[in-house]
């Protein structure tokens, strides 16, 4: 069952809780003190979390739990009242090290956290007899945030970096834009090469032929300059237009000069 408030407080007089104040500790619990939240550009005292983002966050105490004693991480009432959930281990006996935990908002709101605000309780539980190994894993004497640890190469394989997804959706975007322009350079030209048909219906054979091709260079031109910006991935996709412009433009030089 959890300790009381006096033996939480004989735990920080003996140095099981470092770093602690005797203001803190409630009934069964002590209020944590929010350090700094670790964000992908570094630590900061300050976070804004919109709905679904999640923030791992460091307290100012420091467990350092002897070999008949566990330590838990639970969120505030009035936090989970404000769309916050949280997640943190279960501190084994023998364990030192920081404490850590992650909040997600799973409101609907944006939720602003500051490190002057506390987020989270330990709660202490004693084991029914001392454990024969205590805790001396990956994360034993973290007094600062170091992510996956040693697992990071074990669980790289499993993990899809949002940068990559990124990429990828910005490239689908980029060939949906370069379809779209494409379509519509289409449907421009024919649109022109009825109207100008339609006008030069009178003139010479050699005129209206010069006519189509120069405007069929100028369409496959301004496809060559929606490639520029697009950059598509494949390389004749950069090329073609091009060429279709040049062998038009001088399709059409060649018929007004020799016809």
């Amino acid at each position: 069952m959890p300790l009381s408030d006096s033996r939480i407080k004989e735990l920080i007089g003996q140095g099981v809780l470092q770093n602690a104040v005797a203001d803190n500790v409630g009934s069964v619990s002590y209020d944590l003190a929010t350090k700094e939240f670790y964000t992908p550009e570094g630590p900061t005292g300050h976070v804004e979390l919109n709905p679904g983002d999640s923030v791992f966050v460091a307290s100012k105490e420091v467990l350092n739990l002897p070999s008949d004693m566990t330590a838990q991480v639970l969120l505030r009432n009035s936090r989970i009242r404000q769309g916050l959930s949280l997640d943190a281990p279960l501190y084994f006996p023998g364990h030192h090290t920081r404490v850590f935990y992650r909040v997600t908002n799973v409101s609907a709101d944006s939720i602003a956290l500051d490190a002057g605000r506390g987020i989270a309780q330990l709660v202490f539980e004693p084991v029914a007899g001392a454990v024969d190994a205590p805790y001396e894993g990956a994360f034993s004497d973290e007094l600062d945030y170091r992510g996956l640890g040693r697992y990071q190469n074990v669980y790289a394989a499993d993990m899809h970096r949002i940068a990559d997804k990124a990429e990828e959706i910005k490239g689908i975007e980029k060939r949906m834009y370069g379809n779209v322009l494409a379509l519509m350079a289409i449907f421009a030209a024919i649109f022109t090469l009825v109207n100008v048909n339609v006008q030069t219906a009178g003139w010479e054979l050699a005129k209206i032929i010069t006519m189509n091709l120069a405007t069929v260079g100028s369409f496959a031109f301004l496809v060559g300059l929606i490639t520029v910006v697009l950059k598509p991935q494949e390389r004749w996709q950069k090329i073609l237009p091009w060429v279709l412009a040049a062998l038009a433009f001088a399709s059409a030089i060649a018929v007004a000069v020799l016809v």
